[in-house]
């Protein structure tokens, strides 16, 4: 005949399972875990528990989730007991995965001499604590620790706990990546979001993967178009040209001017990658394999190809980004600090730049740049 209470403690297990690994995409409910955990396992008057970053040199303790704590607990102990009482020194020495019994590291006549105990745990009628070691990083140690009065049965909760540990130390391990992986996305699109210019991200079908802030405005004066997420040029010849590289299998890229529906023009760069892809259950998901750039932001000065400039103007390569720069509507001052040059220097640039163009000062240099003829395509 089956054992019911046994069938019955993993029909809880499994479902304590299940709320470690929502608590991945949503953090926020580790308190609440923890809380189901202790309310499942742990026997009466046992309704604490915490997860804790933890050090011995130096001293120093960062909570990730805690239930049942009184007000003021967490501040306590990281400012004036982590890593500096005789239970954590003892737990530091065991391998990650350990479930601990403190009765089995020091025994209780022990602990009441203590600072530790008498100081902080006796008010609270704790003297005993079950730890899962979960990972170490640098000096520091993470643990699930459960504290509660001694005198206790705590035989379910560590048998519960040798099962839930490596599905706790998985899920920490996954939340890590995770959040490493949003913090890097988010410095991208951060990053990109200043651009002066629209960045798009595509698959080969030119469905558009990621896009910064700026792509809205090149849609809104006509220059591209946008139709169920897919990305296309409103000029004929600038979307073949587009077309054909998609079809190239090597990486390679081009640069030309695409033209809006009004006749204005915008200089592209569009860059081939080798096509990125993802695993996932059930097999992979393709991701970028191609790069988009559009030219400057919508109503300002246009971007003028330096290359062009420089080889109309016989202009040195630094002469030319220069020019290029206060075309753009860029000063002297500006372009010395992103340059990381003096501004004399900037200057001497810029007599270079007046005797070569014919120009006697800026205005002249950026209507003379603005009357150049566009560059004709293949």
């Amino acid at each position: 005949m089956p054992d019911h209470s046994e069938s019955a403690e993993w029909e809880t297990l499994n479902a304590l399972i299940g709320h470690i690994y929502e608590s991945i995409l949503q953090p926020e409910r580790w308190n609440e875990t923890l809380a189901r955990i202790t309310g499942a396992l742990c026997p009466l008057s046992w309704e604490a528990a915490f997860i804790l970053w933890e050090s011995s040199s130096p001293p120093s303790g960062r909570f990730v989730a805690a239930t049942g704590l009184a007000a003021g607990v967490q501040e306590i102990y990281a400012a004036v007991y982590a890593g500096n009482h005789p239970w954590s020194r003892k737990l530091m020495r065991y391998g990650n995965g350990s479930v601990i019994d403190s009765n089995d590291i020091m025994t209780r006549d022990e602990l009441a001499e203590s600072p530790f105990f008498q100081n902080f745990l006796s008010p609270w009628g704790i003297d005993r604590l079950v730890c899962v070691l979960l990972d170490r990083r640098g000096g520091e140690r993470l643990g699930l620790i459960l504290p509660g009065p001694g005198d206790r049965d705590v035989g379910t909760l560590k048998r519960g706990l040798r099962v839930l540990a490596p599905h706790i130390q998985r899920a920490m391990r996954i939340s890590d990546r995770i959040a490493t992986l949003e913090l890097a996305a988010g410095a991208a699109r951060s990053a990109a979001d200043f651009a002066p210019f629209a960045i798009f991200s595509l698959d080969d079908q030119l469905n558009i993967l990621t896009v910064n802030s700026r792509a809205a405005q090149y849609e809104k004066v006509g220059f591209i178009r946008l139709v169920q997420n897919r990305f296309a040029f409103t000029h004929p010849a600038s979307q073949k040209r587009l077309l054909d590289l998609v079809r190239s299998p090597a990486p390679t890229g081009l640069a030309f001017q695409a033209v809006g529906e009004s006749g204005a023009e915008c200089p592209v760069l569009v860059a081939r990658i080798t096509p990125q892809s993802a695993q996932q259950i059930g097999g992979s998901r393709a991701g970028a394999s191609l790069i988009v750039t559009l030219g400057s932001t919508p109503g300002e000065a246009p971007v003028v190809e330096i290359d062009r400039v420089a080889q109309w103007f016989a202009l040195t390569p630094a002469e030319a980004r220069l020019a290029v720069a206060l075309a753009a509507g860029k000063s002297l001052q500006d372009y010395a600090a992103e340059r990381a040059v003096s501004l004399n220097a900037v200057r001497f640039l810029l007599k270079g730049i007046f005797r070569k163009t014919g120009v006697s000062s800026q205005a002249q240099l950026v209507a003379t740049l603005a009357r150049l003829p566009a560059a004709k395509e293949a």
